[in-house]
């Protein structure tokens, strides 16, 4: 059998498979959707182990400039403990030390974490995961216009996020902007400059980031509203948690940021309140 396994390329042609796979290892629907955007945010930075054909393990990063992200790591159920996560997670990150991003993050999740510990990741701070289905708190007042997200406005999210992440990203905000272009929306001072982001997805809240507690709530009041179905959100900051806990959700767990290699610089402005997704930051 062991010869039979092989380490490969994760492509578009095995999303179905290997979203089914991600769904046995974590729960939840098929993923479909998303792992299709994070393969074509990075087409070649995704891997498989695969046995005769049958896919065993998968996950892979996603790179920004100085750093890249590690994410969705899924081991077929009844497999683990035969170092196929260590497999997948070890060509991840050669390919994208290769290709100059020094440092690699990630969110871990419990049984990740003696993974990446064996990997050599070190604690990188927190992060919450929060869920329920919202509600609106009282409607946030303040100075700022909350409007759709337009295509235009990327250029400028991307400059006004990027001290916070610690990277450009803004491949990544156009492909959360369009794929949720009708729940996507910005907020702006009087003079017209950018105060904050927010998408919401079909499951689940962010990116989000804003630079004051006003416009991260008028974001949500906006963002939120009408919903009636059960979010997540995977939160950074204690603003956002307190926003998100106003707003009906509750925690449900912790889950530590880790790192392989240098730290990475973050501002503290404007806050970065959740990520867009663990798989890819």
């Amino acid at each position: 059998m062991v010869l039979r396994m092989r380490l490969r390329r994760l492509t578009l042609a095995d999303v179905p498979v290997a979203a089914q796979l991600a769904a046995e290892a974590f729960g939840g629907g098929a993923r479909e959707a998303r792992l299709r955007r994070y393969l074509t945010l990075e087409p070649e930075g995704w891997f498989a182990v695969e046995d005769a054909g049958t896919l065993l393990a998968t996950g892979g990063v996603v790179r920004y400039p100085g750093f890249a992200w590690l994410g969705l790591m899924a081991v077929r159920p009844g497999r683990q403990r035969e170092g196929l996560g260590r497999t997948v997670a070890g060509a991840a990150i050669d390919w994208a030390r290769a290709r100059g991003c020094p440092t690699v993050c990630l969110i871990a999740t419990p049984a990740g974490i003696p993974l990446y510990q064996h990997l050599g990741f070190a604690p990188d701070g927190d992060s919450s995961e929060l869920a329920g289905v919202p509600h609106l708190a009282t409607p946030t007042e303040g100075p700022y216009e909350v409007h759709p997200w337009r295509p235009a406005d990327t250029t400028g999210v991307a400059r006004f996020d990027a001290p916070a992440f610690g990277a450009d990203r803004s491949h990544l905000l156009d492909a959360y902007v369009r794929d949720f272009s009708r729940s996507a929306w910005v907020a702006r001072d009087g003079a017209g400059a950018l105060r904050g982001f927010l998408v919401v997805q079909d499951e689940s809240i962010g990116p989000w980031a804003a630079s004051d507690e006003t416009a991260a709530g008028q974001l949500l009041d906006v963002g939120l509203a009408g919903i009636d179905r059960s979010l997540k959100a995977g939160v950074l900051d204690e603003m956002g948690e307190r926003l998100l806990l106003a707003r009906g959700l509750v925690r449900t767990r912790g889950l530590p940021r880790m790192r392989l290699g240098p730290a990475v610089d973050h501002a503290s402005f404007p806050r970065l309140l959740a990520h867009a997704s663990y798989a890819v930051g």
